[in-house]
């Protein structure tokens, strides 16, 4: 029995390239001067007969081909015709186990000129409710998708943008205290180029771990604390865990007695025994600590104070660091 399945173009134009089932498909974004269009279907398992039927420009072009190995891609291209930029790929395997898939895939690229994106240092401001990337090209406008919590989608829209190349800022649209994973396209004059990016981290509420004086270890009469703390991240998993990969931050901080370098290892080593603690205890989600030392005061005293609420740690998650504008310097963040 043949099994149909729809993939929305946008998941296509965002990654170029995807699965349904056991195939995987992929496309040329931006065909270079006299380089044809092509689709790209790479099966997971043995395929017997693999027909494709592409649509594009009131045209039909059909393709047939034979035993395509697990991992193999098979690459089909037809004519070039520059006024033709959209396309509807009609896949039909049959797998050397007998069972059938039949997707149908729409798809579109651009000639001339492509439009990129780098994402490495890619930042978003919370309060500028702004997304910070760079472009090789000039960027018209953007089409942007807002998902929260179970990709539910929270708005859509196209938006000016008017800038570039070099450094753009895409605004976000949705709530920014809602959003968790911005599905963009950005439009340029002769190409475009989609990402997803995530502005999400959320602060976990939780009982601070008291230490002992100079010390790192975390004694037992603290424990019920951390076991709060699991059972709040899986809530977080189960909830956002389906949307982004979600990583977890531990800050650790200090009041100002003391030497502020000894303060900051110190700080260091309790977020690492929380989160070796949390490792241990069954969370597998990756890790990342800091110690911020006197640095990161709850409440600003002069040195040498006494303060029993700068003496804690901050727990955030989110599929990257926390942004500008979270109350949290960029650092370098340490993997456990």
């Amino acid at each position: 029995m043949l099994r149909r399945l729809a993939l929305a173009a946008a998941a296509l134009l965002a990654t170029v390239s995807a699965w349904a089932g056991d195939l995987g498909f992929g496309y040329s974004p931006a065909p270079g001067p006299g380089e044809n269009p092509a689709f790209i279907v790479t099966p997971s398992r043995a395929v017997r007969s693999l027909r494709v039927v592409i649509e594009a420009g009131g045209q039909t072009y059909e393709f047939n081909k034979s035993g395509v190995g697990a991992g193999q891609a098979a690459r089909f291209e037809w004519r070039r015709d520059n006024s033709v930029t959209d396309a509807t790929a009609w896949v039909q395997a049959e797998f050397t186990d007998s069972t059938t898939e039949e997707v149908k895939v729409p798809f579109s690229w651009s000639f001339g000129a492509p439009l990129k994106v780098d994402l490495s240092h890619a930042s978003a401001d919370v309060k500028a409710r702004t997304l910070t990337v760079e472009v090789t090209a000039h960027v018209n406008d953007a089409e942007i998708i807002a998902y929260g919590a179970h990709k539910a989608k929270l708005d859509e829209r196209r938006v000016p943008i008017g800038a570039g190349p070099g450094t753009i800022e895409v605004p976000w649209v949705g709530d920014p205290g809602d959003v968790v994973l911005l599905d963009i396209k950005l439009n340029g004059e002769s190409a475009w180029a989609g990402f997803t990016y995530s502005p999400w981290f959320l602060d976990i509420p939780h009982d601070d771990v008291l230490f002992e004086t100079n010390s790192d270890v975390i004694r037992a009469s603290e424990e019920p604390k951390l076991q709060s703390t699991l059972k709040q991240l899986q809530d977080v998993l189960d909830k956002y865990g389906n949307v982004v990969p979600v990583k977890l931050y531990i800050a650790g901080c200090t009041d100002t007695q003391g030497d502020k370098a000894s303060n900051r290892d110190l700080s260091r080593r309790r977020a690492r025994s929380i989160a070796r603690w949390l490792r241990s205890h069954g969370y597998s989600k990756p890790i990342y600590y800091h110690g911020f030392g006197e640095d990161l005061l709850a409440v600003p005293t002069a040195d040498g104070v006494d303060e029993a609420a700068n003496r804690r740690a901050l727990y955030m998650v989110g599929a990257n660091p926390p942004p500008a504008g979270s109350g949290v310097p960029s650092v370098g963040w340490t993997a456990l």
